[in-house]
This record gives C-alpha cells, structure tokens and sequence, in this order.
C-alpha cells in the first residue's frame, strides 16, 4: 500500500466519522449512550486520545528502533480507555472538538514525512510483531474511527436525530 493510499485512507475514516457527527446539536453531542455510555464528545475525546499516541509515535520513530512505544506497550486497553476517560470526561466540548481537528491534522503531517519502507517494511519495526508500521496507522486512524462512525450513527438512528 502507498503512503498516498494510507493518507487517502486515514482522510476518508475521518470524512465517515464527520458525517455521523454533523448536524448534532451540543446537547446532542453531550448525551450520553453514543457507544456504551460515552457521548459522542467522550467518543471524540477516546479517538484523539489514541491518535494523539500514534501522532507521538510516528515522530519518535528513531527512539523507538529498540523499544516499543507506548501505543503498541499497553496491556490493558479497557484500563487505558478508562483512564482517558477519566481524563477527558471533564473537558469542554469546545476543547474536544478543537483537539479531534488538530490532532488529525498532525497525523496527516507526520505520515507525509515517512518513506514507503519505514511504514511498509515489516521487519523495520519489531514491536510490530511483523505487520507493517501501516498496519498500525490504519488500526489507529482507520478502522477505528470507521467503528466509532458506526457506533455514532447506529445511536442516532436509535434516537431518532
């Protein structure tokens, strides 16, 4: 896969995720149950939280040639959620909504900086238990947005809006 294709890839997750949120009101944004019993805000808090870790990642790659970077380190991910949770659940929409597009604008940035081999090479990275460092990329910035895109429209049909 081309880092064009990667890029187009991650734009287009985030394209889906967009259209589930428009047209929602901040009250709207702000109920809770748009997957378990997050809002859609806390929904948008949880994605930045773990693209802002592969962002982080993406730019250290050089200090992480030895040692695996906490995005790949974590052992207990329902832990981790709960903790960004935590975290994030005080936190003004405003604030949420600003970090989503800001962050996924550093993404964007930093994926334009690799070379085909360091996102495709599956023996470059081996805490990557051979998969390519794209495979993250596209777990992190695609298929997990497209499942919250998901989640957010099933609960919009849901409630009706």
């Amino acid at each position: 896969m081309s880092k064009a294709d990667i890029i187009e890839d991650v734009r287009a997750a985030r394209a889906q995720l967009e259209q589930a949120i428009a047209g929602l009101t901040e009250d709207q944004m702000l109920q809770v149950g748009a997957a378990g019993i997050w809002s859609v805000k806390d929904v948008l808090a949880h994605l930045v939280a773990w693209e802002a870790e592969l962002v982080t990642t993406l730019s250290r790659l050089e200090q992480h040639k030895r040692y695996p970077p906490r995005i790949v380190d974590i052992e207990d991910i329902d832990e981790w959620n709960e903790e960004q949770y935590r975290i994030n659940a005080p936190r003004p929409l405003d604030i949420v909504l600003e970090d989503f597009h800001g962050v996924h604008k550093h993404l964007i940035a930093v994926l334009e900086t690799l070379d085909r081999r360091t996102l495709e090479d599956n023996r470059l990275w081996p805490w990557m238990e051979g998969e390519p460092l794209s495979y993250l990329v596209t777990e992190t910035a695609v298929w997990h947005e497209e499942e919250h895109a998901q989640d957010i429209l099933a609960w919009r049909e849901n409630i009706g809006v």
